[in-house]
């Protein structure tokens, strides 16, 4: 009996002690539960701003006037006078063929050119002396004008001139080459202004309008662009390629741009103005509804929105936002709606950058 007094008493002992520990350690355990874990996220505060909708086209750079230089005759390139990047002026030999080959005829006509001149000469002598008659002069005169032009007309086959003043663009053939008749030899260009054709479908026909600015971007090179205005639009389709050419003139006083560069004009197809946008990755989607989270009071609340237009990586907010809030941009994929957070960063809809 005693015994059993005994483990009774031992174990209401244990027990006491038992429930002793639970009560000292049940708050510690309680307040490790309910600590709650904080999420660094990055923040823009939204602004109204006006945006554009733009589309693209492209095309390839000429000079407001540009002249191709052909060869008209086959024969041997002699000499060439220029190097890409000279400026030229009207008329100017730029490239020669060799005088001496089978097909210039160069030598012959201007033998018989020498020739016929001196005979001129003598016989407008002769006829102001009253030696010959004017029949005879005539015929001289005559004889030695044909000699002339066919002399000069054989020069121009060997020597190849620039049609227009501007600057040599492009060399195509080199000393020693063999040209055939209308192979292209060299490109003259104006410069300063260039010209874009395009060819516009029908249902891109309606943004142009002659006088509309366009951006003009290098295809190569990023970061380099000018303006263009719409210098003619086409009344009617081109029955070949069933598109209408819009001609856009561009100011290229810095020389950056070159004729025969790869280039594309972007126009302005709709214009926003006092709208809403946010990164398009701020932008979450559950259950076929998007969502945003607007920081308020140190944490992340979920929004519904409603989207509108997209502008190279921005979307429109069209409701469920408000001029003002902080929308998290970066940090959302770990969000829930509530959970809180720390703003590491703060932009804003302009551009200008806070740090926290």
């Amino acid at each position: 009996m005693r015994q059993t007094k005994n483990k009774l008493g031992n174990g209401l002992v244990i027990l006491f002690l038992m429930i002793l520990w639970t009560a000292c350690s049940a708050p510690e355990e309680t307040e490790l539960a309910v600590e709650e874990k904080v999420i660094p996220v990055r923040g823009m505060q939204i602004s109204p701003v006006s945006m554009e909708q733009r589309k693209t086209f492209t095309g390839t750079l000429e000079g407001e006037k540009q002249a191709v230089i052909r060869a008209k005759i086959a024969e041997a390139v002699n000499c060439i006078d220029v190097i890409e990047g000279d400026e030229v002026r009207a008329n100017e030999v730029i490239i020669r063929l060799d005088k001496t080959g089978p097909s210039s005829n160069y030598l012959q006509s201007k033998s018989v050119f020498q020739n016929a001149e001196k005979n001129f000469k003598k016989m407008r002598y002769l006829f102001g002396e009253g030696a010959i008659s004017e029949s005879q002069f005539d015929g001289a005169r005559t004889e030695y004008e044909v000699a002339r032009a066919n002399y000069e007309a054989a020069r121009q086959l060997v020597e190849l001139r620039t049609p227009i003043d501007g600057t040599v663009t492009s060399i195509d053939i080199s000393v020693g080459d063999y040209v055939s008749p209308g192979q292209q030899v060299a490109t003259v260009a104006t410069i300063n202004m260039l010209r874009m054709k395009l060819g516009v479908g029908s249902t891109d026909i309606g943004y142009f309008s002659v006088g509309d600015s366009v951006r003009i971007l290098a295809e190569s090179v990023s970061g380099f662009e000018a303006v263009g205005a719409v210098a003619m639009v086409a009344g009617s389709a081109d029955p070949k390629t069933r598109t209408f050419q819009v001609v856009i003139e561009i100011d290229n006083s810095t020389r950056f741009f070159k004729p025969g560069m790869f280039a594309r004009a972007e126009v302005i197809v709709e214009r926003f103005d006092n709208i809403m946008v946010v990164p398009r990755p701020a932008v979450l989607t559950r259950n076929n509804k998007d969502y945003l989270f607007v920081i308020k009071d140190g944490r992340a609340v979920a929004s519904e929105v409603v989207l509108g237009e997209e502008f190279d990586g921005l979307a429109e907010i069209r409701s469920g936002l408000n001029v003002g809030d902080t929308v998290v941009t970066l940090g959302q994929d770990y969000l829930s709606n509530g959970s809180l957070i720390k703003l590491t960063e703060l932009t804003y809809t302009a551009g200008e950058e806070t740090k926290h």
